[in-house]
């Protein structure tokens, strides 16, 4: 059994050699640390503030990023640096490290280096052998730089090179952002600053006050980046927002308007154009007076036998020479109040009356044209005006003479023997009532030479009720009743004449078409009808033959 002997220490130029390769392993693993964390945190960083510039992270996610990024740099601080550093390369693993790399030294460094440990054990006789092996591998290890050429630099280069490379690009994203990259720094720094806004709001149309009923324009100017549209928020009374779209105007560049209809009510408002909010401003309603009710009655003339009639206001149908009272009341004290006709020139004042001074009267006569519409025009005790005063529509309703229609005789022109009847058929009607009916006529009696001359004229009245507005009657007249009778060759012209009850009308007649009554002698009367007859024939034979051509073209279309 061999007894131990004392280790051989290990060349100077060997030991050096294996030192500058752990000193180098070591350092080019740290030295990538730096590198790595540089390129990651700028790339985390752009991306962080693309996301922070266009969606606005809050506070918290900007903070759980911040943390992430940290989290990132520890991992990466581990794995480069504490792991490096615990687990740093002695001698014997360095050794080993250069034979992977170098196989020119084969098993001898290894050997080399634990022949050199304490401890180790050599055959008897072998040490010489041994010292001259350590000083063989001390004696190549000196040739070169054997650190160099086992710790390679290339992954550290590609990832100083790609570390470069996203600096680059990181500051050409910052300085693209300018100005607002100052600002994404402190915000990645969880800095509570807020972005400025693209588009600043001005507001045109401010607060204001309206008269209730009319309409409200609110108008604001975008200022910046000016977006192909926006929104304005009203807000009413009871807490409801409503949210109205909106655009840019087409004749004033980057003013945004919208014109709230018939405002009842106050309310605020303020416009969002792109990114930019405009201060919220008040729309207040001033109350003006107005018309609480009215009503329109109507006094028909006395001739028409109808009774006095309030009308609606809706739909005014006024009869001509009637009186229409008109009384109203306001929601306040009045100073003055006016009736404005359309179609006549002038308004007409009212009369204001009772305790409150809100009362309205008037009586007005009711033509026969030119009224179209009314409406009333209140003004309060402290000068406010009334707006949108409702229209009532008004529709003249004319007396109009009586209908007068004759159905017997139908013809103009009818022929007689003296003495003779003629029957008459008519129907008269009026919307009033009438007055007077009557059957008017004119005599024309020959004379010696052949002509004829009026001779006399009359009027044979018809009876009928008072009460009755239109009525048909069938009179049935006897010619032999006129004084002279009228010889053969007169004629008589005749016809219906109706009169209404309007006693304001100079003239409110009206007559049927004239009737031409002709004296024939029999003979004359004999020769009218047989040419009648005639005539009756033809046209009896006329019809004989159209039935019968229809007759043969229905035989042949069945064959």
């Amino acid at each position: 059994m061999s007894s131990p002997r004392s280790p051989l220490p290990l060349p100077h130029g060997l030991a050096r050699a294996l030192d500058a390769v752990r000193r180098r392993w070591l350092a080019v693993r740290v030295a990538e640390f730096p590198l790595l964390l540089l390129a990651v945190v700028a790339t985390a960083w752009v991306l962080q503030a693309t996301a922070d510039r266009w969606l606005e992270l809050s506070w918290n996610a900007r903070a759980v990023l911040l943390a992430l990024n940290g989290v990132i740099a520890l991992v990466l601080l581990w794995f480069f640096v504490l792991v490096p550093l615990c687990r740093r390369l002695d001698r014997r693993k360095a050794a080993l490290l250069v034979e992977r790399t170098l196989p020119d030294f084969k098993t001898s460094l290894i050997s080399a280096v634990e022949f050199s440990e304490r401890g180790s054990d050599f055959p008897s006789g072998s040490r010489p052998l041994v010292e001259k092996l350590l000083a063989d591998v001390s004696h190549e290890a000196e040739k070169g730089d054997i650190a160099r050429g086992v710790v390679k630099t290339g992954r550290l280069k590609l990832i100083a090179a790609i570390c470069v490379a996203v600096l680059l690009a990181a500051a050409g994203c910052f300085a693209w952002g300018l100005p607002l990259s100052p600002l994404l720094v402190q915000r990645i720094l969880l800095s509570k600053t807020v972005f400025p806004d693209e588009t600043k709001v001005v507001e045109l149309s401010g607060d204001m006050i309206v008269v209730a009923g009319t309409d409200a324009a609110l108008s604001a100017k975008a200022e910046g980046v000016v977006p192909q549209s926006g929104r304005l928020l009203v807000t009413h009374p009871d807490g409801t927002v409503e949210n109205i779209p909106v655009s840019p105007s087409r004749t004033e560049e980057g003013v945004f308007q919208f014109s709230v209809r018939n405002v009842r009510e106050a309310f605020s408002y303020r416009f969002e154009l792109h990114d930019g909010v405009g201060p919220e401003h008040r729309v207040g309603v001033r109350i003006p007076p107005v018309l609480q009710q009215i009503t329109f009655t109507q006094v028909y003339p006395k001739h028409t036998g109808l009774p006095e009639t309030v009308m609606s206001p809706s739909s005014l149908r006024l009869l001509e020479g009637s009186l229409l009272k008109i009384s109203a009341e306001g929601s306040e004290a009045l100073q003055s109040a006016v009736l404005e006709i359309k179609g006549v020139p002038d308004v007409l004042p009212l009369g204001i009356s009772g305790d409150a001074k809100s009362s309205l009267k008037t009586e007005l006569k009711v033509p026969d044209s030119g009224w179209k519409s009314m409406s009333v025009h209140l003004t309060g005790e402290s000068g406010e005006v009334s707006v949108n005063d409702p229209v009532y529509r008004v529709e003249l309703v004319r007396d109009r003479p009586p209908s007068v229609l004759v159905s017997q005789p139908k013809k103009e022109t009818v022929t007689v023997i003296p003495g003779e009847k003629v029957p008459f058929v008519f129907r008269v009607g009026d919307d009033f009532g009438l007055r007077r009916v009557a059957l008017c006529y004119r005599v024309f009696r020959p004379t010696g030479g052949g002509d004829v001359q009026s001779a006399e004229e009359g009027q044979i009245p018809m009876q009928f009720d008072p009460a009755e507005k239109s009525f048909s009657r069938t009179f049935v007249w006897d010619l032999g009743l006129l004084v002279p009778v009228v010889p053969v060759g007169g004629t008589i012209t005749c016809w219906i004449e109706a009169e209404d009850n309007n006693p304001e009308k100079a003239v409110a007649t009206n007559r049927s078409a004239e009737k031409i009554i002709r004296v024939v002698s029999e003979e004359q009367k004999r020769t009218e009808l047989l040419e009648l007859l005639g005539e009756r024939a033809k046209d009896i034979e006329k019809l004989y033959e159209l039935q019968r051509g229809m007759n043969e073209k229905t035989d042949d279309s069945i064959r």
